[in-house]
């Protein structure tokens, strides 16, 4: 039943259910609301290109971008994309290796050896580009239907090695764009569960935009495909990482919420 209907009982259900397991003086609210930095210029973009091009399983402890962003930075011409974008990635990889002083195998599965690559086509993707405007426009033409939506993370993807489909939506979600969610593992797991969509990163995309669309038509009017991700990814992690002070254990009730649904459907 993968109605308009059932997609908005799975809504409100995944509501209530994080606010039950939310530890008391949380307020979710401020997790609805897009994290994302000012960006002034295509070069402060470009840094979030590249900084979603190592968010992939153990990449950030390897690459270690906010550790070392300093010094990466004067290697990329102080993040110039244009500059970098004339740049060898070959050549990148094997400075980054000495200057970092990497130890291991150097193939083309090499953690290093992707940044690389993704770094210097990130930074020709946005030579096309003149400004800000452009790149925003540019991203908002693809906003029509989930169909639209979908085609953008997919020609990112095609266009940068290293930025699959699910890295390329975590980047336009990081930049401010709503529209976009992350199908990672936590989201494919709890959708497919509930038999409103496949086991794979396009139809769990898909079906996220679908439920925000539906709550939206329905008048939740805060229902951004962006919450909806954020509602089920808290309920699978338990990490409230925006109330890190409060020392809260990282316990997530994704198998709790899948009983739950299940019952109720039975």
């Amino acid at each position: 039943m993968n109605d308009k209907k059932h997609y908005i009982d799975v809504y409100k259900q995944a509501e209530a259910f994080l606010q039950s397991m939310t530890p008391s003086g949380i307020d979710l609210e401020k997790y609805y609301i897009v994290d994302r930095g000012e960006y002034k210029s295509l070069d402060d973009i470009f840094i979030q290109f590249i900084y979603s091009a190592q968010n992939y399983q153990r990449m950030p402890n390897v690459i270690a971008f906010n550790k070392r962003k300093k010094e990466i930075g004067k290697i990329l011409h102080n993040f110039d994309h244009k500059k970098v974008s004339t740049m060898n990635p070959e050549d990148l990889n094997r400075t980054f290796r000495e200057k970092f002083d990497v130890k291991s195998a150097d193939t083309k599965q090499n953690s290093w050896y992707k940044w690389s690559n993704a770094i210097v086509d990130s930074a020709k993707f946005l030579t096309e580009f003149e400004k800000i405007a452009d790149f925003e426009e540019f991203v908002g033409r693809f906003d029509y239907n989930v169909h639209t939506s979908m085609a953008l993370p997919l020609l990112i993807s095609h266009k940068i090695n290293g930025i699959g489909f699910a890295l390329a939506c975590d980047l336009l979600k990081e930049l401010g764009f709503t529209r976009y969610p992350k199908p990672d593992v936590h989201l494919i797991d709890i959708i497919s569960s509930l038999d409103l969509s496949e086991k794979d990163q396009i139809s769990t995309y898909e079906s996220i935009v679908r439920m925000s669309d539906y709550c939206i038509e329905a008048g939740d009017t805060t229902a951004t495909p962006y919450k909806v991700d954020k509602i089920f990814w808290l309920i699978c992690s338990g990490n409230f990482y925006k109330d890190e002070a409060k020392e809260i254990p990282k316990k997530g009730k994704k198998k709790e919420f899948i009983e739950m649904m299940h019952n109720k459907k039975a």
